[in-house]
């Protein structure tokens, strides 16, 4: 059993600095952000990450099994994106770039939504 280590968004960028771009387990405290950072190509695996993604560059990203409930992806470039076995519930997703971006079996409060669930997700997250 892998155990979630805490890390602070400064670990994260000097290890995507330094070229790593699987992430497993990793949790990140509130009110953090890496806002118009960017992650690009990064895998985010069964962490906890309730970060403020305004304007990040996440193309090709993926969240696999990820806690990602709370986030804010407004304005980021989730381009080819990968949003997979995740808490989606309270993301915001206002003007983000979702262009060819794969949304499957994501938990939002109680059911399941996939791809053709996206874009009222994406109009509800607008709204609020």
């Amino acid at each position: 059993m892998n155990v979630p280590e805490i890390k602070s968004v400064e670990t994260l960028l000097i290890a995507y600095k330094n070229g790593q771009r699987h992430f497993k387990n990793w949790d990140f405290g509130e009110d953090e952000s890496v806002a118009g950072i960017d992650l690009s190509g990064a895998i985010f695996e069964s962490c906890f990450m309730f970060l403020d993604f305004n304007n990040a560059n996440l193309s090709n990203v993926q969240f696999l099994s990820c806690n990602i409930k709370t986030a804010d992806f407004s304005g980021a470039n989730l381009t080819n994106a990968t949003i997979k076995d995740c808490c989606v519930e309270g993301t915001i997703y206002t003007d983000a770039i979702t262009d060819n971006i794969i949304f499957e079996n994501n938990g939002y409060y109680g059911i399941n939504l996939i791809q053709k669930d996206f874009n009222l997700l994406i109009d509800v997250s607008s709204k609020t």
